[in-house]
């Protein structure tokens, strides 16, 4: 296989994996970022057991990240906490997959990629304070800001949905689209979770413990050991009742007086974790109304990955998740045809991965009308379909056979000429009278 020059850009989850995907196969890999240093980010992570198989492979270090393994996916009524209306349990994923579902601080996984990258200096360089302002699609090469340009056989977009190559790429501009929600990123001490018999099982059992209830829902899970309790809030923007993110920004400092007042009247779990948080960050929630035209330049020589192409609601704990099946199929398709051609590689590459990322992020979509349904029929509805292992269960991990399909993934295998992705049926919509979206004028359609 030919040896590559990769200039990757962008040190994030995804364009770290992709240098140690590469990196295996012997190309050389270069990350430019923007970063400075890499300093401790972010809350924690869902790590599914197709992306625990990859950075294993990959020689990521997962054995000593201080981490919980999960015990599955718990959806509970927002007003009774005793109230569980659906059990997905993990415990069969090893055996099934061949591996577990870890929770994980975000640092910490990022600590580890980065130490798997310095550990193979001969075909990594990482190289911080490097903003790319510019591509030559042709050469390919990127210039940063410091006037230097970087030339290589292939280059990668990485940047996230930030990206400036996205726009060339794809042959047309697509903006990021507000979804109508944002999301308070939350930790907490476990110390007084502990110390209260309501509580205390969240932190000694590690469920994805998911609080359903009318325009938000929330998620809790224990991390690095049991020290910390990791807490996302979604909530429309129509009733958060705290600063909004303002136009063009995509983040800003709250504190947890809106948050107490916002869920006063939620069980009392929530309403203690709410009590515990201090100062967080909210989050603008956006994806894209639709697929991108291309994920490769025509040229051949330029790609983009991971929420450069296909940015995601985190309702699915798939954003990070859908950049390493990326890293992996085009690890693959440049061992089978980079001596042929990059650019018939990359195509292949695009054709295995657009499907897949596109429908996992419809089905945010479809999870976001349904979590946060108001108290009625179409809840009741729902509740009930919960419980059906079929295509009509509205919870994803719900039906076995999605499940399966997410989760039984080879992400390094490519497909056979004429062979089928075998994308499940999206689950169903709830009724448009009970949809808090589609009634309103700006957010989703369906």
């Amino acid at each position: 296989m030919k040896t590559l020059d990769v200039i990757i850009v962008g040190a994030g989850i995804g364009g770290l994996a992709t240098a140690l995907a590469l990196a295996a196969d012997g190309h050389r890999v270069t990350i430019l970022d923007a970063v400075k240093e890499f300093t401790e980010v972010g809350a924690g992570i869902r790590v599914p057991p197709t992306s625990t198989r990859l950075l294993r492979q990959w020689g990521v270090d997962l054995d000593n990240i201080n981490k919980e393994t999960s015990h599955g996916n718990r959806f509970v009524d927002w007003k009774d906490h005793s109230k569980i209306l659906l059990d997905v349990p993990f415990d069969d994923l090893p055996q099934k997959y061949g591996a577990p579902y870890y929770l994980i601080h975000r640092a910490d996984l990022i600590d580890s990629l980065i130490k798997a990258a310095k550990m193979n200096t001969s075909n990594i360089s990482i190289k911080t304070s490097r903003r790319v302002v510019e591509y030559d699609y042709n050469r390919p090469a990127v210039k940063t800001d410091q006037g230097d340009w970087w030339v290589g056989d292939l280059v990668i977009s990485a940047e996230g949905i930030k990206s400036s190559a996205r726009k060339e790429i794809n042959g047309a501009a697509i903006e990021p689209r507000d979804t109508g929600d944002v999301a308070y990123r939350i930790l907490v001490p476990v110390g007084p979770l502990l110390e209260d018999p309501i509580t205390r099982d969240l932190v000694r059992e590690p469920w994805a413990t998911h609080w359903l209830g009318p325009e938000a829902h929330a998620v809790g899970y224990p991390l690095r050991g049991g020290e910390l309790y990791n807490v996302i809030i979604d909530i429309t923007h129509n009733t958060d009742i705290g600063e909004p993110v303002r136009e063009g920004d995509w983040k800003n400092q709250a504190d947890n007086t809106e948050l107490i007042e916002r869920f006063k009247d939620w069980n009392a779990p929530v309403r203690k974790l709410c009590g515990l948080t201090g100062e967080y960050l909210k989050w603008k929630l956006v994806d894209f109304q639709q697929q991108l035209q291309r994920w490769v330049h025509p040229g051949g020589k330029i790609a983009l990955l991971g929420d450069a192409c296909h940015p995601m609601m985190p309702y699915m704990a798939q954003g990070a998740a859908q950049a390493l099946e990326d890293a992996a199929c085009l690890q693959s398709a440049l061992a089978a045809y980079g001596d042929e051609s990059i650019a018939k590689a990359l195509r292949v590459y695009e054709k295995q991965r657009a499907p897949r990322a596109e429908y996992i992020v419809k089905n945010t979509r479809v999870l976001q009308e349904w979590l946060h349904l108001y108290d009625g029929p179409a809840r009741d509805k729902r509740d009930e379909l919960m419980r059906q292992d079929d295509e009509r269960n509205p919870i994803f991990w719900g039906y076995s056979v999605r499940k399966e399909w997410l989760f039984g993934l080879d992400a390094g295998r490519l497909l056979e000429d004429g062979e089928d992705l075998h994308i499940p049926k999206l689950p169903p919509l709830p009724p448009l009278d009970a949809s808090i979206y589609r009634q309103r004028t700006g957010t989703r359609d369906s």
